[in-house]
């Protein structure tokens, strides 16, 4: 029988649930929504909870955590992309209750959206990664806001604009595209800044509920610290 410790438990789960908001977002990212005069992915509906996430995995796991969780993220994202053009290319049977040109519609996800997809993901993350620890580093583990939403306000520059570009350059006119870039980025930067109190409810359950501690802020600290 397997057993890990609540430390180990807690970071499998939360792997577990960016993973899959990180492909829910891939795959529906190619429907576009509007509000009112704002457009944007449905894609960059389940963000929200990615950045707490990511927030959760910073302050506990420290950097290696983070990179871990970062290099699941990236594998799931081709294997899932690899299945889903498996599925594509497999005939199908004349009582299909869902035909090819359908299933296409849905999940015909192109090259060009799943590389710009994976390169912004990998990009924004390193930078997420970075600018969390070293706010933290800087404010000695204070102000858990200014590193949650300073860090996500850096990276999703940097996500929104290459998935936005990525996707849609020839597409659309560059007037609608910055558009679009302009409104994504908004809409993730507002989110964040409504989400920050689950980050402190968070840290207050994970700290004296599960009595794990955050990591520490100086590395050197954390790479001493014994494995579980």
């Amino acid at each position: 029988m397997l057993r890990f410790s609540t430390r180990h438990q807690l970071f499998l789960v939360l792997v577990a649930l960016f993973v899959t908001c990180l492909l829910v977002a891939d795959i529906v990212a190619g429907k576009y929504f509007q509000v009112g005069a704002l457009e944007m992915s449905v894609g960059t509906v389940t963000f929200p909870i990615a950045f707490l996430l990511t927030d959760i995995v910073n302050e506990y796991y420290g950097r290696p955590g983070a990179r871990m969780m970062t290099g699941i993220g990236m594998a799931m994202l081709v294997v899932a992309f690899s299945l889903i053009y498996m599925s594509r290319t497999l005939p199908v049977s004349a009582g299909s209750p869902v035909g090819q040109e359908s299933f296409d519609a849905v999940f015909g996800i192109s090259m060009r959206l799943f590389v710009a997809s994976l390169v912004a993901y990998l990009i924004s993350q390193i930078v997420d990664i970075h600018a969390f620890h070293f706010v933290k580093g800087v404010t000695e583990s204070k102000h858990l806001w200014l590193r949650a939403i300073g860090s996500t306000a850096l990276s999703q520059v940097v996500d929104t604009f290459v998935v936005t570009f990525g996707c849609l350059l020839g597409l659309r006119s560059t007037s609608d595209i910055l558009v679009i870039f302009g409104t994504s980025y908004l809409y993730k930067i507002v989110v964040a800044v409504l989400l920050t109190p689950l980050v402190y409810v968070a840290h207050d359950l994970i700290t004296r509920r599960m009595g794990i501690e955050p990591a520490p802020h100086d590395e050197r600290e954390l790479a001493a610290m014994p494995a579980e």
